[in-house]
C-alpha cells in the first residue's frame, strides 16, 4: 500500500510519521521473517537456482521457451496485481500507475526476457538487486498468505530476482563497465519521473515524499527529505557492489592469460 501525503502538510506528516508507522504495525498482517515471509523467500531462490540451472544446460530453443514462460507469467501477475488495485481495493487510477522502481524493474526484466536488451537487462539486474530485493526482504505489505495481494506482491518481486538470476546465469548475460554510467543516469531519470508524479497527483511513488510504513533500509538515512539525496550515494555503492563480482572475475582472467 502506498502512504499519500496531503499537500501542504509535509511538516505535520513527518512530525506523526513515527507514531503513524507503529500504528500501521498493529494492523501488518505479513510478520517480517515469520514462518510465510520466509517459507516464500525460500522458494523464490529455490525457483532462481531451478531455472538457472535447468536453462544452463538446455538448448538454445528450450531456454528461449523458459524465457517466454517467465515473461508471460510476470505481465500476467502484474495484471492480477492492477486489477486487485480497481477490484478489490477500489482504489482510484492515481493508486496503480507502475510508478515505483520495483514496477520499472520488473518491467525491464519482462523486455530482457523477451529481446535480451542489454539496457533492459542492467535495469532489470542492479534495480532488482538494489531495490527490488529490499522490497522483498522488508515488504511494506498489510497482507498475508494466502491474500491475493501477498501472492501478486511475491510473484512481482521475486520474479523480477529470478529473471535476473535466470539472465545472468541461464543465459550469460552480464554488466560491462558501461553499465554503470547508464544505470546511474537512468535511476535520476526514474526519480525525476516519480517526483513529478508524485507532485502533480499527489501520491507517494519512489517513497520520496515519505518513508515507507514498515522497516526499511530508508529508516538509516536520516529524515525527509535528506534521505532522498542520501539514496544518489547507496544507489552508487550498491550498482558497484553488484557489479564487483564480474569485475574481479574478468581481472583474474586477464591475470591467467
Amino acid at each position: 500500500m502506498r502512504t499519500k501525503v496531503a499537500p501542504f502538510y509535509f511538516r505535520e506528516f513527518h512530525a506523526r510519521s513515527a507514531t503513524m508507522r507503529q500504528m500501521c504495525e498493529l494492523f501488518t498482517g505479513i510478520v517480517l521473517f515469520g514462518a510465510e515471509h520466509l517459507a516464500t523467500l525460500a522458494v523464490i531462490v529455490g525457483t532462481a537456482t531451478a531455472l538457472a540451472v535447468w536453462a544452463r544446460r538446455a538448448s538454445d530453443e528450450t531456454r528461449n521457451k523458459i524465457a517466454i514462460a517467465l515473461a508471460a507469467a510476470l505481465a500476467l501477475n502484474k495484471t492480477a496485481a492492477f486489477w486487485t488495485i480497481f477490484a478489490v481495493e477500489h482504489q482510484n487510477w492515481r493508486d496503480g500507475l507502475p510508478m515505483h522502481l520495483c514496477d520499472w524493474s520488473g518491467i525491464a526484466a519482462i523486455i530482457a526476457l523477451l529481446w535480451r536488451g542489454q539496457l533492459a537487462y542492467e535495469m532489470a539486474y542492479f534495480w532488482g538487486l538494489g531495490g527490488t530485493l529490499q522490497a522483498l526482504l522488508t515488504p511494506d505489505l498489510k497482507f498475508d498468505f494466502p491474500d491475493i495481494r501477498f501472492l501478486t506482491f511475491f510473484i512481482s518481486h521475486g520474479g523480477t530476482l529470478v529473471a535476473v538470476a535466470l539472465l545472468t546465469f541461464g543465459m550469460k548475460m552480464r554488466p560491462w563497465p558501461k553499465s554503470l554510467l547508464r544505470i546511474l543516469l537512468w535511476s535520476n531519470v526514474y526519480l525525476i519521473a516519480a517526483g513529478t508524479t508524485d507532485w502533480l497527483l499527489n501520491e507517494n511513488y519512489g517513497y520520496l515524499r515519505a518513508k515507507p510504513a514498515s522497516a526499511s533500509l530508508l529508516d538509516k538515512l536520516g529524515p525527509w527529505p535528506w534521505y532522498i539525496a542520501s539514496l544518489e550515494a547507496v544507489a552508487l555503492l550498491s550498482f558497484l557492489v553488484y557489479y564487483s563480482p564480474f569485475f574481479v572475475a574478468d581481472r583474474v582472467r586477464k591475470f591467467e592469460k
